[in-house]
């Protein structure tokens, strides 16, 4: 009987070790695949395309997440999907990582994680210069052009406006253009981007007062935690090579401020 417990014993721990190594040759499979990536590519100067025949997306969040994926030691895999549906699909365990300008919320922050934010924000109102729009409180009672699933959104709907949406930040500022509606609410740099092209001396930025900052930053899904530290710990290194001031220099043509550490942090 002794003899048969030991032999029980000894093959139980056998199987065990085997499990274990098993799982551990998994996750070493797991860091050499690419990263599936979510986005929205409409969402100057973040993530974009030149044109529609453009394989490449170009912007300061892709050129970050490209930063980090080769930090890590990973390359990316990136899939271009509507904005309304990176949270779901993150949740569903079929994306790795938004890559999207997705704005740190108490709301957001129930469904996804967030990694350490990568840039401060503010919603603004853009409107053509011969709108007679000329603060927040003019463009009650007016229509409002807004992208779907957006703080702009909620925002907008809070203030009781008359909202009509689209899928992303390209149709809102269309929608501007031909006069569909006279004002927008979108992220300040988005609306300043449009001011240094197409909008040059067209249109202007409005801001809203009492509204605080928003920070950006890639979202994870909720059980993820050690890919969102891997990410967090590359943005880190990052930021000590000077890599990323480099990288915010160049699309922002300022310095990097002092921002959260953390996506709890981002939303004290």
């Amino acid at each position: 009987m002794k003899w048969k417990t030991m032999m029980t014993a000894c093959l139980a721990g056998i199987l065990a070790v085997s499990v274990l190594a098993g799982c551990g040759s998994e996750k070493k499979e797991d860091a050499k695949k690419p990263l599936r990536v979510a986005t929205n590519a409409t969402f100057v100067p973040f993530e974009f395309k030149e044109n529609d025949e453009s394989k490449e997306y170009q912007g300061f969040e892709m050129d970050l997440l490209r930063a980090v994926a080769k930090e890590m030691g990973r390359d990316v895999e990136i899939n271009n999907i509507a904005f309304s549906g990176i949270i779901p699909i993150l949740q569903q365990g079929d994306m790795d990582i938004a890559a999207a300008g997705m704005t740190v919320t108490k709301e957001r922050a129930q469904k996804v994680n967030f990694s350490a934010p990568f840039y401060e924000s503010k919603l603004v109102i853009l409107t053509p210069n011969e709108s007679g729009i000329d603060s927040a409180d003019a463009i009650a009672g007016k229509q409002v052009a807004v992208q779907i699933g957006t703080t702009g959104a909620q925002y907008a709907e809070n203030q009781g406006y008359t909202v009509k949406q689209f899928d992303n930040n390209s149709d809102v500022i269309m929608e501007l253009q031909v006069g569909g509606s006279p004002a927008a609410i979108l992220d300040k740099p988005v609306a300043d981007y449009f001011l240094t092209q197409d909008g040059k001396g067209k249109y202007k930025v409005i801001e809203i007062p009492n509204t605080k900052s928003e920070y950006l930053a890639f979202a994870f899904n909720k059980k993820d935690t050690g890919l969102m530290k891997q990410v967090n710990d590359a943005m880190a290194k990052l930021k000590e090579k000077g890599e990323f001031q480099k990288l915010y220099k160049k699309w922002f043509n300022t310095d990097m401020p002092d921002l959260p550490k953390s996506g709890d942090d981002a939303l004290k």
